[in-house]
């Protein structure tokens, strides 16, 4: 797909990280924007950094867990910029937590926002994109889709379940021409794991895979720069950074190599 000036990108999560820096990287090619996030403050600042040549640009708080709120954002979206080109569903939380002290209000709100926000994004802007003159969805999936990681059974199974969506819509929407991209990162310097950093069962561990996410990981703009390549590649699923393709190569080629990982990861969490 070309991506036109003009063209309008839905961006869920734009308040900041991938989110901000995929918003920057639209707006340099003269796309209108509607920056999605249920941070007043990251909106205005990512709108506040856009380049000049950006298009129209609207902001919109929402939480992507509410399917109202989900249907009210499409109403607006399409009453702003009157269609959608390209959607990108980017938010995301992670949960550095067992599955025994994982509460059933974690899953729910984990699900709720790695995944039913996704279904959200696709269900209600299913009709405009297949109006556009071209049209994209960018599903923001994980390498943890790859490998269920121990401590992160959350964010492994609501990655899986993006993964698995965005091949079915592949499958489906590219009938209507309607491209379909799921995102595998690896490690993003990012401030996701400081989110919810009070709420892990090892604060210490998790302050300490922050700052190896922060020495190891790819930046947001690096992963923006995959994400337009992927959309105008047409590209099924992207894999970015060498731990992602790693993992990918590892879990299908060497299983066995990959459990031994695992349990060696699950034993260093357990000490």
């Amino acid at each position: 797909m070309d991506i036109k000036p003009g063209y309008v990108a839905v961006i869920t999560g734009a308040g900041g990280g991938v989110g901000g820096a995929v918003a920057a990287a639209l707006a340099e090619k003269g796309c209108a924007l509607a920056l999605v996030d249920i941070s007043a403050e990251g909106l205005a600042k990512t709108a506040g950094s856009l380049p000049s040549n950006a298009g129209k640009v609207t902001q919109h708080i929402v939480d992507v867990t509410s399917k109202e709120a989900m249907q009210t954002l499409r109403d607006e979206v399409l009453a702003a910029h009157g269609g959608v080109n390209i959607l990108i569903n980017n938010a995301g939380i992670t949960l550095q937590k067992s599955f025994s002290t994982h509460s059933l209000k974690d899953w729910e709100r984990m699900v709720g926002i790695n995944l039913w926000g996704v279904i959200y994004g696709c269900h209600f802007f299913d009709e405009a994109l297949g109006q556009a003159e071209a049209a994209h969805v960018v599903n923001l999936s994980s390498m943890s889709s790859f490998l269920g990681l121990p401590g992160q059974s959350s964010y492994c199974a609501t990655k899986a379940g993006v993964q698995l969506l965005s091949d079915s819509l592949w499958a489906e929407w590219g009938l209507r021409g309607i491209g379909v991209t799921s995102i595998h990162p690896g490690a993003i310097r990012t401030n996701m794991i400081m989110a919810t950093l009070e709420e892990s069962d090892d604060v210490e561990q998790a302050k300490k895979n922050f700052e190896m996410a922060h020495k190891t990981g790819v930046d947001p703009e690096y992963v923006a720069g995959k994400i337009i390549r992927g959309i105008e590649k047409n590209r099924k699923r992207v894999k970015v950074g060498k731990d992602a393709h790693l993992f990918h190569i590892i879990m299908r080629f060497f299983p066995r190599l990959g459990d031994v990982i695992l349990k060696k990861i699950s034993k260093k969490l357990a000490e």
